[in-house]
């Protein structure tokens, strides 16, 4: 068992270092992509929950690392209770600009990811999205996260296949553009169910509105395509 996880941490990671290299020598080819309008245009009612003004910034130094080209990060509250909305855009992913994956930023500083598990966001027409849904903790305290990958046409919950698409799109479309979005709120100690239900209606409208800001693609009118399982 130990030889066979072993053989696939290799595999992952001689995959990234071939995924960052291909984006390397395709950096110059790779043409920049620009948001059709500023991430604050996201809707700021949702279901019943309702945008806190202002929008928050990052920090200096959180910005100087991730670099993205356009980002929101905003307070959404309904009934007493809070969920927090960030999304990175970048135009362009390369070398030191390139998406972070929440599963390596989240933990530190006395948090930890206790669960880890895949679900699906519904769709109209009974299409659906499948994301990732993280619970961190820290003593008593608990965190439920949804997050995914959104970009060119495709919403993506693997990070390892999201990294392989950019270089396939790089050389397919000459762009490797994309977004990460990511729902947060505090888990009330007597469950996570009642939160986490309402994190999966917020994604189910907010990919549909993201869709219509990222740069077009095309079939940009349409619904971006669920990703595997």
């Amino acid at each position: 068992m130990k030889s066979k996880r072993r053989a696939a941490y290799l595999f992952v990671s001689l995959g990234l270092l071939l995924t960052a290299a291909l984006i390397g020598y395709l950096g110059s080819e790779v043409q920049p992509q620009h948001l059709r309008a500023p991430l604050d245009h996201l809707p700021r009612v949702i279901e019943g929950w309702q945008a806190m003004a202002p929008d928050h910034r990052l920090d200096e130094r959180t910005l100087e690392l991730l670099k993205p080209q356009n980002y929101i990060l905003r307070n959404y509250r309904k009934g007493g209770r809070d969920i927090a909305l960030f999304v990175a855009y970048f135009g362009l992913q390369q070398e030191g600009q390139i998406i972070h994956s929440p599963r390596n930023c989240l933990p530190g500083g006395g948090w930890e990811i206790v669960s880890r598990r895949k679900l699906t966001v519904p769709g109209a027409g009974g299409t659906g999205w499948r994301v990732n849904h993280l619970i961190l903790q820290s003593e008593l305290d608990r965190l439920s996260v949804l997050y995914w990958y959104q970009g060119r046409g495709r919403i993506e919950s693997n990070e390892y296949w999201e990294r392989l698409s950019l270089v396939t799109d790089a050389i397919r479309m000459r762009r490797n553009d994309g977004a990460l979005l990511r729902l947060t709120a505090v888990v009330p100690r007597h469950g996570n169910h009642a939160v986490l239900d309402e994190e999966l209606k917020l994604a189910a409208v907010l990919i549909p509105a993201m869709e219509r800001l990222l740069p077009p693609t095309s079939a940009a009118d349409n619904p971006p395509a669920a990703a595997r399982p």
